[in-house]
């Protein structure tokens, strides 16, 4: 089957142009909807993902209207190579059953590999520079004294972390925390 996927970004925006396209590139069945392409749910798309087997095809008439970004398209590309389907972009003339198009996908796959390991490098240098400026990494140092309060008065009463945790709020972490600070205060007295 050739599925076809049209979306746009506002509900006044009209799909007609990407179904005529999607159409006349012999789509069998087009999913559609109107939806922000940064949305993380778009129902229709993933309605057609599932239904998604080998030998089947995926035509978009913009590459743009495929992914939430540069880095969800690639990867849908990636997985649509590994299953063994065949992916079109009108706009592009990107055709993954062609010599050109295979070759367009390697360029794709290998710009996201770059970009992650770029994104990578530039993170771990940004805390190496903000260590070296003696900011602090992690979580703020410090307590807070009303939760040490109440972990205290808690364990006064013969509770466990469990029922510390349920009582008040405190997270299991940081009542586990407190609990080592109280046992280790009365220890060194």
């Amino acid at each position: 089957m050739n599925f076809g996927y049209a979306r746009v970004s506002a509900k006044d925006q009209n799909l007609d142009t990407q179904l005529r396209e999607l159409t006349a590139a012999g789509a069998d069945r087009i999913f559609q909807e109107k939806i922000s392409g940064a949305s993380t749910s778009r129902p229709e798309l993933d309605k057609m993902l599932a239904m998604l087997r080998s030998g089947d095809s995926v035509t978009v008439n913009r590459l743009s209207r495929l992914g939430r970004n540069t880095a969800h398209i690639i990867q849908l590309i990636a997985d649509f190579s590994r299953q063994g389907i065949r992916f079109v972009a009108l706009d592009l003339g990107i055709d993954t059953d062609t010599p050109a198009g295979r070759m367009v996908l390697t360029v794709f796959a290998a710009l996201a590999e770059f970009e992650r390991e770029s994104n990578g490098e530039r993170r771990q240098a940004g805390i190496e520079l903000a260590k070296a400026q003696g900011k602090h990494m992690g979580r703020k140092p410090g307590v807070d004294e009303e939760k040490l309060k109440k972990v205290k008065t808690s364990l006064a009463a013969g509770l466990s972390v469990h029922q510390i945790v349920e009582v008040t709020g405190i997270s299991e972490s940081t009542v586990k925390r407190y609990k080592r600070q109280l046992t280790s205060s009365t220890e060194t007295l």
